[in-house]
């Protein structure tokens, strides 16, 4: 399994008895330079064979019973050995160095759970290529990013909170909206109608200016109502829920409003969901309020590795100096927390709003190769 060399850092043997070596002291300069770091990294040559590691490896390695990972190593056999004894963190490792060996990538990641002892702990493996005098090198870097983990559940359960209990104010302000005020309104159309039948030719007129008016009224609470209590997405998952939307604002807000799906629809983590939900939602509230649009379309776009939400409006546009009011800043700070991004384009017809998340947390799940 293993391959032994030399102990003279600045010269390995290769697998085929030929003699190799670096420039003279760079291992040994590279050696000084990851001695301190806290992650635990290592050198292999062309063939995987360790050049150097730093005591951050070697103390893990030791912990783990591998203590075999040191200088002489043929890691990659390594891994496919611990792959054939039913270690599935080593499998991606075996699948990127292959790619990396065909050339068709020149730096791979992935994520693991520990186990036994590191049950609870997260890992993040990454190997970079580099050329050192027309040598293919590689580093291995191996980090620990369960308090990250556990940072970034904490921060995404409490932002789950403040959108639900934002989604709790958006539909009792929309329930009180509707209950209250369209009462309201209600009982002013009853007294114009009785007016219209004990009044002149002039005040009629102007009863029907006024009934006219409520009406124009009614619609924009019913649409104002909608927007801020739209169908549920937990109960109907993204797609539907955007669907339903855009559907409700359009007969409400009295436009044309049309929405697509392209690319293969698969689930996104819930964060996302939620994030590109809402800016949604606060984009067609600002297409009913400042666009003076008759029509927006809505599309969710499905790419590798991101979602796209976009949504045009042929309205009049939207000013370089937008005002803070129309929601931007809190859509780019909803997106901007889950590694997204809100582009905003001017055009002569319109604008278009562009909401970018990725597919998947930043951090992935076990063994799952960054794309």
């Amino acid at each position: 399994m293993e391959k032994r060399v030399s102990s003279d850092p600045e010269s390995v043997s290769s697998s085929a008895g030929r003699s190799t070596s670096t420039r003279p002291g760079f291992v040994g300069m590279f050696q000084r330079l990851i001695d301190a770091l806290p992650e635990q990294i290592a050198l292999v040559d062309e063939e995987w064979i360790i050049l150097a590691v730093n005591p951050a490896w070697t103390k893990t390695a030791s912990v783990y019973g591998y203590e075999a990972l040191r200088p002489g190593t043929d890691y990659a056999a390594f891994c496919r050995e611990r792959a054939s004894e039913g270690h599935n963190a080593a499998r991606p490792a075996i699948d990127g160095i292959a790619e990396l060996q065909a050339g068709t990538r020149q730096s791979f990641e992935y994520f693991y759970d520990g186990n036994d002892r590191w049950e609870g702990h997260t890992f993040h493996v990454r190997i970079n290529q580099l050329s050192i005098d027309g040598r293919k090198l590689a580093t291995i870097t191996r980090y620990d990013i369960s308090e990250l983990m556990q940072l970034r559940r904490l921060r995404e359960g409490f932002s789950q909170s403040v959108l639900e209990t934002e989604a709790g104010e958006r539909r009792r302000f929309a329930r009180e909206l509707h209950d209250s005020t369209q009462q309201l309104l209600v009982g002013i159309s009853l007294t114009l109608g009785q007016l219209r039948q004990e009044t002149s030719k002039e005040v009629l007129q102007a009863i029907e200016q006024m009934e006219t008016l409520l009406s124009d009224v009614h619609a924009e609470i019913r649409a104002i109502s909608y927007i801020s209590h739209p169908p549920m997405l937990e109960k109907l998952g993204l797609r539907v829920a955007l669907e339903e939307l855009v559907a409700g604002f359009g007969r409400r807000a009295r436009l044309s409003a049309s929405f697509n799906v392209q690319g293969d629809v698969t689930p996104i983590w819930p964060a996302a969901e939620t994030a590109l939900y809402r800016t949604v939602q606060e984009a067609l509230s600002n297409v009913h309020h400042h666009a003076h649009a008759t029509s927006v379309d809505v599309r969710l776009l499905f790419r590798r590795s991101l979602v796209h939400a976009v949504i045009v409006d042929n309205g009049v546009g939207m000013p370089e100096a937008t005002p803070v009011g129309v929601g931007l800043a809190g859509m780019r700070a909803r997106l901007g927390e889950l590694g997204g991004r809100l582009f905003v384009r001017h055009e002569p017809w319109g604008a278009a709003l562009i909401a970018s998340v990725p597919s998947k947390s930043e951090i992935r799940p076990s063994g799952d190769l960054t794309v």
